[in-house]
Parts: C-alpha cells; sequence; structure tokens
C-alpha cells in the first residue's frame, strides 16, 4: 500500500486530486495539508510514502521545503506539481523526486505514481497509521 500525503491550498484540484487517488487500488491517501507548516506537521506525523507537492504552496519556498523532507526518515518520494510545465527543471534541481505538470492527463500522474510504488518494499510497515487533514 502507497501511503500518499497530498498538499495543494486549491480546494477544487484538491478534491479532485483526492478522488483519483480513493479510487486506485493500493494507494492510501492518508492526509491533506494546505499550506507548508501543516505539509510538515503532517508529514512528521504520519510518515507517508510519498509526497504529492503543488509548487505554489504558501508559506515558504519549494526548494527549502523538498530538503527538508528528505530529511525526514524514512525518506519520502517528493512529487512536486505545477500549472507552469517550465518549472520542472528547477523542481528537480531543488532535489524532487519528479516533476508532474497539472496540465498532464490523470493517467500520467498515475503512471508516475505507479513508478515509485513499484520500488516500496511489500511488508513496508509505517510507525503510524493515523490520518490527517489540516484545513484553514
Amino acid at each position: 500500500m502507497l501511503r500518499i500525503l497530498l498538499a495543494d491550498h486549491h480546494a477544487k484540484p484538491r478534491w479532485a486530486l483526492r478522488t483519483l487517488l480513493e479510487e486506485e487500488p493500493d494507494v492510501e491517501l492518508v492526509g491533506e495539508a494546505v499550506d507548508m507548516e501543516s505539509l510538515w506537521n503532517l508529514s512528521e506525523r504520519l510518515v507517508p510514502d510519498l509526497i504529492l507537492i503543488e509548487k505554489e504552496l504558501p508559506g515558504g519556498k519549494i526548494e527549502e521545503m523538498i530538503s527538508n523532507l528528505h530529511l525526514l526518515d524514512p525518506t519520502p518520494v517528493v512529487i512536486v506539481m505545477s500549472s507552469d510545465p517550465g518549472h520542472a527543471r528547477l523542481i528537480l534541481k531543488a532535489g524532487a523526486d519528479a516533476f508532474v505538470s497539472k496540465g498532464d492527463q490523470a493517467d500520467w500522474l498515475l503512471h508516475v505514481l505507479r513508478k515509485y510504488s513499484n520500488r516500496m518494499p511489500k511488508d513496508q510497515s509505517n510507525p503510524t497509521k493515523e490520518k490527517g487533514v489540516i484545513q484553514k
């Protein structure tokens, strides 16, 4: 089971992503964040396998958040989304594992998620199994 934390401050895209992810077998949406602070708090508490972050998440610089997330143990996969595909190079240079354009088809996002899901150990046990939603 791939445990995903979703971070997007726009309600409609977050709802669409939640709906898409909840329909996927072997995917568990463990939490949703609307800003950098809530993303960090949920990342520490929920121990997700993968974090899907909107590039323009308010509350800080995405480059700093990517670096901080890679310090967590276990280290989650970090995938950044943006409506501007021109951000891909900057995001990957900052250390993100992958970049997905919000303009891409949903099938492409699922393809990228499956790529990382296949790399997760089958008997992986996370220290916490709680779910969290932080809304403002």
